[in-house]
Parts: structure tokens; sequence; C-alpha cells
């Protein structure tokens, strides 16, 4: 029910996509659980059907389609041209040309000389914990492996499964933590320069830190975004992100450029360059976040993200300490060296959490699916209008559904558990027996495929369909209390399938087909008219071969030249009216050869075409037409050009030939 604009209820509409369950007491229409948790991904089940029984005890009441087709979450459409990534695109070409133009018009600091030891050995020390946070990593990628070898291809597609790109990223971006860290300490600190406008004195600025920097914020920031986005990310939502990467990784060395200039006003410009680039960068990342919301674990997402910035925040108000002599470099570069392997090792172990959650929300839809589709198949195998059982390994029966109850009044209670080759009439056992071998080997037959191909049994659809097809039992089942005209026996046409457990054994047999008794009682009763046919044929048939007997005697005969015309033509009506039996009776003969699947026969009498022809010259001479009028016209000629010729002998049918060509002189006369 839906409430019009005038305040009146309207009747035709439901709320789409969703099960929906009438509240307590009246209430309005609410979705349930279930249907809170199935979204689009969970189409594997809902496709099958629209629609359950009145039996389903509490389960949901009806299913709105979409044509079969899986809807997806429009999101807005990311474009380059949007505001936060054009202030990232005019802040990259305005930082990379002020880079270019202080490296080749403005000095650099000298190079730092004495490298204060206890720094070095902090980074070495900073190396053991980084190391710790790959290990946990490389078991967060075998865990993604090994469910993408456990769920399969098929899963696989349907799943996000982004822990193996994300965990891959995330080891890089370890990986270079661990070789700056080897740097610093074998090099005893390598390429370092002066910052000579320091406050509070020169200190040293290690530029392995900031290379570091400059491929592991870009890193940081391409997880954070990656995380925002299914498994369906198209390449133009990669590119919407570039303009955000090549900027975080450009502010990076626009602040080593600030540290290293020996020039006030660009120590000034790129510290202020180097400021709005981390803010412009995380403006961007959360427009792009704010696309997606109402998606799954969207909060989650979005707390990674300010954790993420509030780090990079971190490292900012670090760095500022340091320049403005508020904090000692030994403290500054420990804060770096430890940051890096506990601040940003945490972000990846939310982004590890979040990836897991959101496979785990695909697989919970899948299941409610899974169960909503089971109930749903209960449904209609109970109340179809085919007759549906199922039989267990020992052939007994494990379910019977309410179109055999009716048909053979035989309720599910009285035949559970009672073997079908009791049920079944004896002439039909053997056929059942055979059935039910036929669908075993059926199921062995795609295990064996399966195990050789686990591929090839979902692709090759006429390998399975073929065996089912071929499964074909026709049976007969004695109805319990037939009153009156009722049949006495139901013969049903059934499919027998292997049925399976949820682990993959063969649990029974599941049988599917139609009901043929009145198929049966057409049989019947087209066997009575042939019989019927064929009897009025015989018994036609003696009186007429006496009228051409009896005509033809008299033809012979003194007495009958007087009426010589008229007995010619008793005599040809009569021959056409044995010729229609015949055909009649021929007609009866190949029904009943059809039915009983026996080949038609060929005609192997021999058919002399000269007496043929002579004979249907002299009937047609002599034939008349309704007016008594003869048929043949005085304006036609009617020439015998075989008469005394010879012809051969061939196998044939002589009554059809001789019925053949009197149709076609006939017709031309």
């Amino acid at each position: 029910l839906r409430r019009s604009p005038s305040g009146a209820r309207s009747r035709g509409s439901s709320p789409p996509h969703h099960f929906v369950r009438r509240g307590v007491h009246g209430g309005p229409l609410r979705p349930t659980p279930a249907a809170a948790a199935m979204t689009s991904e969970a189409a594997l089940g809902s496709q099958l059907l629209g629609a359950s029984s009145a039996s389903g005890g509490g389960m949901p009441l009806m299913r709105s389609r979409s044509n079969g087709k899986v809807e997806k979450k429009h999101t807005r459409k990311q474009d380059l041209k949007e505001w936060s990534s054009l202030l990232c695109i005019w802040y990259s070409i305005l930082t990379t040309v002020a880079i270019l133009l202080a490296l080749l018009l403005c000095d650099l600091g000298e190079r730092w000389t004495t490298v204060d030891p206890d720094e070095v050995w902090h980074s070495k020390a900073a190396i053991l914990m980084v190391s710790s946070a790959v290990i946990m990593e490389v078991c967060f990628l075998a865990s993604s492996s090994l469910n993408v070898r456990t769920l399969g291809v098929d899963c696989r597609s349907q799943l996000c499964l982004n822990g193996i790109d994300d965990s891959i990223l995330t080891l890089i971006e370890y990986g270079l933590k661990i070789l700056t860290g080897f740097y610093l300490w074998w090099a005893k600190g390598g390429i370092v320069h002066t910052d000579v406008q320091a406050i509070g004195g020169p200190r040293p600025v290690y530029m392995a830190r900031f290379l570091q920097w400059s491929v592991a914020v870009p890193l940081l920031v391409l997880l954070s975004n990656r995380s925002f986005c299914s498994k369906d990310a198209e390449l133009w939502d990669c590119i919407r992100w570039m303009p955000g990467l090549v900027a975080s990784s450009l502010y990076c060395w626009a602040a080593w450029i600030m540290e290293v200039t020996t020039s006030p006003l660009m120590r000034w410009t790129f510290l202020f360059m180097s400021m709005f680039g981390a803010i412009f960068v995380s403006i961007d990342q959360i427009v792009l976040a704010r696309h997606h919301r109402g998606e799954d674990l969207y909060n989650w997402k979005f707390g990674m993200l300010v954790y993420q910035i509030a780090s990079f925040a971190l490292y900012a108000l670090v760095f500022f300490l340091g320049r403005f002599g508020l904090i000692s470099s030994l403290c500054e570069q420990c804060i770096y060296a430890y940051a890096d392997a506990t601040v940003k090792v945490f972000q990846g172990a939310l982004l590890a959490m979040i990836r897991n959650r959101d496979d785990l929300n695909a697989i919970k839809r899948w299941w409610v699916a899974a169960l909503n589709a089971t109930q749903d198949l209960e449904n209609i195998v109970s109340t179809a209008c085919v007759p549906v059982f199922a039989l267990d390994l020992d052939g007994r029966i494990v379910e019977w559904n309410d179109n055999l109850r009716k048909l053979t009044g035989r309720p599910f209670e009285t035949v559970r558990g009672m073997p079908l080759l009791e049920l079944v009439t004896p002439e039909c056992r053997e056929a059942v027996e055979a059935g039910i071998q036929h669908a075993v080997q059926i199921s062995r037959a795609v295990a064996d495929k399966a195990e050789e191909s686990p591929h090839s049994v979902r692709d090759d659809d006429d390998f399975t369909a073929s065996k089912f097809a071929t499964n074909f039992v026709e049976l007969s089942i004695p109805v319990a209390k037939a009153r009156g005209n009722e049949a006495k026996l139901r013969n049903l046409a059934m499919t027998l399938v292997p049925k399976s457990t949820q682990g993959g054994a063969l649990a029974g047999v599941m049988a599917i087909g139609q009901d043929l008794s009145d198929l049966a009682q057409l049989k019947i009763v087209q066997e009575r008219k042939s019989a019927l046919i064929a009897m009025l044929s015989h018994e036609i048939r003696s009186p007429l071969h006496g009228m051409v007997g009896l005509t033809t005697a008299m033809l012979e005969s003194s007495a009958g030249a007087a009426m010589k015309r008229q007995l010619g033509m008793v005599k040809g009506c009569a021959v056409r009216l044995l010729d229609l039996v015949t055909n009649i009776m021929d007609l009866a003969q190949n029904e009943k050869r059809r039915l009983d699947g026996r080949p038609q026969e060929r005609p192997q009498a021999l058919v002399d075409f000269g007496a043929i022809v002579d004979e249907v010259h002299t009937m047609t001479k002599m034939a008349v037409d309704k007016m008594n009028k003869p048929l043949l016209k005085p304006s036609v000629r009617f020439v015998n050009k075989l008469e005394g010729e010879r012809t051969p002998l061939v196998r044939g049918d002589p009554q059809k030939c001789t019925q053949l060509i009197y149709n076609l002189v006939t017709n031309a006369c």
C-alpha cells in the first residue's frame, strides 16, 4: 500500500528490491532483517524465483525482480575538472616550476659532515620494528591468497578481494622504510645537507628521508583512496586520483627545498607551498571520499582517512617544531624513525581490517541469499504444479510434494521412508531402478570431470544437460482411493537427477516431471478408434469385393450386354470405394505401427503401369459426374499411347498408383 498525495492509499506498489513484512497490529511495511542484509551482489539466489508460498512460516512474502540484472550503486562520476582536482593540478604545475627555478637559481646548503651516531642508531632500531610489521603484512597477504584459492574464480569475481593488491602496496611502502633505514645506518646518514637558516642553529637534512616520503606518502594516499572503491573500480577512477598523488610527492620535495635553500625568500615560499600542498591533497581526498557516502563501511573508511590526515599533520608539526628550534635534531629524527614503524603501520592494519570486513559482508549477503533461495526452492517444490519427489541413496522417499498428494491420494506422511520400488507397479520397477542407477552414474561422471578440469563442467553446459536429458523414466503409481470414473493409476514421466549435499557428496536422487495420465487415456482412445476403423473397413471391404465380382460376371455374360455401360459404372464406383476403404485401413495400420514404434514397411508388390493405364482409360471413359453426364468432355480426346506396349515391372503399391493416375486424369477431364 502506498499513500497517494491526496491522503488515500493506492495499491499496486511495494518497496522495490526488498523483502517486506506487515508489522504487528497492522503497522506499516518494513524490510525484514534478511532484506536489510541482502544487497545487489546477493542476486545469486534471488534470481531463481519471485514469490514464496504461504507455508513459508514467517518467510518473506514477496520479492520484486529487476529483469535478472544486478543493480549497482551509482555514485557521482568523478571528474578531473572537479575543483579539488584542479587545485592539485595547478599546485603541481606551480610547485614543479618553483622547484626547478630554485635548483637553477638558488644555492643549496653545504653538506653536513658530522652526523650524530645516535640518530643513525635509532634508524637501525626502527628497522626491526618495521620488519615485524612486514611479517604481519605477509600474513595478511597469505590469508588473502588462501581466500582466493579457497573460494575459486567465481567467488573471486563477486568478492572485493582487494586485500592482495593492498598488501602488495603496503609491503612496497614498508620496503622503502627498511631500505631507508639500512641506507642511513650503512652510509652514516648518506647525503646530508645543512639547514643553515633553522632557528637555533644549523641542522642536518637527510635527503634519503625526503626521498622515502616522496614515494611513501603517495602510496599511503593511494591506499586510502582505494579503500573507498570496490572491485569494479574503473580506470577513470585511478586517473582521477593522479593529481592528488603527484601533489603529495611534490610537497615533500618542496619541504626539502625549504630546508636546504640559502635564500630566505625561497625558504618562506616553499614553507607555505609545502603546507598548502598537504592541505590541498587532504581536501581532495575528503572530496573523493564524499562521493561514496552511504556505501558499506563508509564510516570505517572515512575514519581511516581522518587517521591518515592526522598522522600527516603530526609529521608536519614535528617538521615545523624542528625548523623553529623547539625540538632537537635527535628528537626530530627519532620521531620520524619510530613513527614510520608505528603510526603508519597502524594505518595498514586498519586497511586490512576494512578489506576483511568488506569480504565478510559479501559472504554474509551470499549466506542470506542462499538461505532465502533454499527456502524459496522448498516452497516451489512443495507447491509446484508438477510432480516432484526425492529419494535417498537406498531408494526411499524423503520428499513428496503436494501435487503428488493430489494425484495419488497419498500424503507425504504415509509414503515417508517407503521404497519407491514398492510403490510403483511391477511393470515399471526395472525401468525405475535403471533410472536411479543412471542418476548415480551421472553424478560420478560430473565429479570425475570436475576433478580433471574444475571449470569444464561449469562451462560445458551441454555435457550436464545431455546427461540429464537421457535419464527419462515413465512410471505408474496406483491411486490410493479411486472413486467412480477416476483413474486407477497415475502415469508419470520423470527425469531423475542426482542430489548432492553441501559438501558435494551424493545424497540421493531428485525426480521432476509431469502427469501423463490424461495422455495415457487419449492413447487408449486412439487405439480403440484405430481398431474400430480397421474393423469397419474390413466389414465394408467384403461387400465391395462381392459387388466388383458380380458386376464383372454380368459384364462378361450375354445377359448384361444391354446394360454394359451401367454395369461398368457400378463396377468403377465399387472399385473406387474399395480403394478408399483400403486407404483407410492403411492409415489405421500406419498409426498403430507409429504408436508401437515400428518402422513403416515399404511396398513390395509388382506394379504393371501398362495395365493400370488401361484400367484408368476404361474407367475414365465410363465415368460420369454428379449430373449423370459423361465425365469426359466432348472437346477432350483421350488417347492411351501405352496400349499394346509392354512396360517394366517395378515394386510399389498398385492401388495407390492406380488412385494417383486416376485422380490426375479425371482432374484433367
